[in-house]
């Protein structure tokens, strides 16, 4: 995955994370403003004023300010509650859930390497603004008296609401990092240079077909370019790579609109995984392949040139597992180097 679209990404989640605030904060002031309490009503409006601005920042590349701002919103907002309704409301279990917040979006969106001094930080405030609340409790009148059914029903929806957001948190969390390992996989079977498949893709497709029993449908085919030290020795292993991605582009342009897997195998080596016809390799097939990248030009500094390859080929033999399959193959493609090379041999 690129770092732009990585960027996107984490904008996009953050944004909807903020709809997700804006809504809780909309309902705060619907409750505040029905049970009178005018202080946090006007506190929810400014809240919901800073979310709506805070939308801006979701889409700037500076998310560690929105992140560390929403951070700092709920802990004053948070204390502020529970000093004007105490704390039977239950308003201060958010700063537990603001923990989670911070940590999930260090890995999610920050994706610090190091410990991050901040959020830690952070985490401390609100651990000892907990206790303080707690401790205090008793010590002090709350700025609004409600009646005890009002303070339950508010107290069972926090703790609802904490908990509806500790397992949203939660979700996101285990999304991303099955996400990243996806991303990981895929990168690490992947060859950025010929931006093809490489060979653990193939070992783990061929794994997943003789295992799947359908083998001896198919066929591999190893192509190898002749004489590329020659072309790396006398024009540069930057001609080199030219000539392995126009054999790379000649193979997946062949590829199209026939049942033919691929890979860079290794070096100047490209295995091909395809279906029998009529149960035997496609000789002709694999030929016109050949021909095909006999005819492309490559440039180099003496102008342009081209390249020879020979491909070893075989259909699946009972009793050979998918690396000695491979063996065949390869041993195939010996076979063609010591005949004149420039050929097909099945």
């Amino acid at each position: 995955m690129s770092s732009n679209d990585s960027t996107a990404k984490e904008q996009s989640f953050l944004f909807n994370v903020n709809k997700i605030f804006l809504v809780i904060h909309l309902l705060m002031l619907f409750m505040f403003s029905s049970l009178g309490v005018d202080l946090m009503a006007g506190v929810s409006l400014i809240s919901i004023c800073f979310y709506f601005l805070a939308f801006s920042l979701t889409k700037s590349e500076k998310l560690s300010i929105y992140v560390y701002s929403v951070a700092v919103e709920i802990l004053l907002h948070m204390i502020l509650a529970v000093v004007c309704l105490g704390i039977q409301c239950n308003f201060q279990l958010f700063l537990i859930d603001a923990m989670f917040f911070l940590f999930a979006m260090d890995y999610v969106v920050l994706r610090k390497k190091k410990k991050n001094h901040v959020a830690i930080l952070i985490c401390c405030v609100y651990a000892i603004a907990l206790i303080i609340l707690y401790m205090l409790d008793g010590f002090y009148t709350p700025l609004y008296k409600l009646d005890s059914v009002v303070i339950k029903s508010i107290s069972i929806a926090m703790i609802s609401c904490v908990v509806f957001l500790i397992i949203i948190c939660m979700m996101c969390l285990l999304h991303f990092m099955s996400s990243e390992e996806g991303a990981m996989e895929k990168q690490a079977q992947f060859d950025a240079l010929m931006e093809l498949p490489n060979r653990f893709y193939m070992m783990a497709k061929l794994k997943n077909l003789f295992e799947a029993d359908k083998q001896g449908e198919y066929f591999l085919a190893m192509i190898d370019i002749d004489d590329f030290k020659k072309i790396n020795d006398s024009f540069g292993h930057n001609v080199g790579d030219d000539a392995l991605k126009m054999l790379a582009r000649t193979i997946v342009n062949k590829a199209r609109g026939v049942e033919l897997s691929y890979c860079r195998w290794g070096g100047e080596e490209f295995l091909l995984l395809g279906k029998c016809v009529d149960g035997e390799v496609p000789k002709n097939f694999l030929d016109e392949l050949r021909v095909e990248i006999n005819s492309k030009s490559f440039w180099t500094s003496k102008g342009s040139g081209r390249m020879t390859v020979t491909i070893g080929a075989g259909k699946y033999k009972v009793g050979q597992d998918y690396k000695e399959w491979i063996n065949f193959v390869d041993k195939q493609l010996y076979v063609g180097k010591c005949t004149g090379k420039n050929k097909v041999v099945c």
